[in-house]
């Protein structure tokens, strides 16, 4: 800088640094710091931060935690948004461990956005911690009230553990708060039945679906369909849907941590190998029904018998 007319000043580097990550040059992320030491401009609390969220953002997590060692030896603050950058890393990563350590820090200094929630709940339940569902809503609910997603990941954590007093309390807690019903809460409900082969309150709750203002998702139909084929009778909600439901265009309303939780079911694989059959002019099909869809899979699965 000095060649060309300009003292170093430690903003310059620091907007340098962040232009570099944005483009993911990183290489040159390190050439700059060393120009900086060169030109006698210590790296301070600003940049140290700012070198911590451009490594996390690239996946640098050695990068990433030898420029925090720095700044602990240093005794230097990290700002939330760094801490919050370091924690989407090692959820990237699925480094559950480090990961923890990082949301104790952060869970009592930063509000988190949704995505970097589903992240988190997404570690645990690769790892198969589902009682950590449970409390991640709860620290969410105490920064944003008790939204859709708290009770998602509430119910989710009880009904993975195919608790019927944990997910019963949580429909009273949400009863109370008059929280409205959707198709993700009915289908994790479902899906617990389901698991359990609990084919009366599967029935019931299956009943209940117009009262309740929900309308079924593809994931709904699916249950259905899975149930039948393990013994359930459902004659009379598949009546009552050929009416009602399954002339209407396929809608996939299902919060997607469901489907990671519980895992796709026979119907919806037999939807997507049946789909992936076609030829692409068949593919293109903007919207198909229900009937349509069903229609698919029983010639598709007539074929390779």
């Amino acid at each position: 800088m000095k060649e060309i007319g300009l003292e170093p000043e430690t903003d310059t580097y620091d907007g340098l640094i962040e232009a570099y990550g944005k483009y993911k040059r990183y290489d040159d992320i390190g050439a700059c710091l060393k120009t900086m030491e060169l030109d006698g401009c210590s790296p301070d609390h600003f940049t140290y931060n700012l070198l911590i969220r451009e490594f996390s953002r690239g996946g640098l997590l050695q990068k990433m935690e030898q420029v925090y060692r720095v700044m602990i030896s240093k005794k230097m603050n990290l700002q939330p948004s760094s801490l919050v950058a370091m924690l989407e890393a090692y959820a990237n990563f699925g480094i559950l461990d480090k990961m923890e350590k990082v949301y104790i820090k952060v869970v009592n200094s930063s509000s988190l956005k949704e995505d970097t929630v589903r992240k988190l709940a997404n570690v645990y339940i690769k790892n198969y911690m589902f009682s950590r569902l449970d409390d991640l809503g709860i620290d969410l609910s105490s920064r944003t009230g008790r939204n859709d997603l708290v009770w998602c990941l509430r119910l989710l954590s009880h009904a993975c553990l195919l608790s019927r007093k944990g997910m019963d309390s949580v429909i009273q807690e949400m009863d109370e708060a008059k929280a409205l019903w959707n198709v993700t809460i009915v289908n994790i409900i479902l899906l617990a039945y389901l698991k359990m082969k609990d084919f009366t309150h599967l029935r019931s709750l299956l009943s209940q679906l117009p009262s309740r203002q929900v309308r079924p998702d593809l994931t709904t139909v699916g249950i259905l369909f899975d149930a039948i084929e393990i013994g359930f009778d459902g004659a009379k909600t598949l009546e009552t849907w050929r009416k009602m439901v399954l002339y209407r265009a396929v809608e996939l309303n299902t919060d997607p941590l469901v489907l990671t939780a519980f895992g796709k079911g026979h119907f919806l694989r037999d939807c997507e190998e049946a789909y992936t059959s076609l030829e692409p002019k068949a593919r293109d099909k903007k919207t198909r029904t229900y009937h349509q869809l069903i229609d698919l899979v029983i010639k598709h699965k007539a074929k390779q018998s």
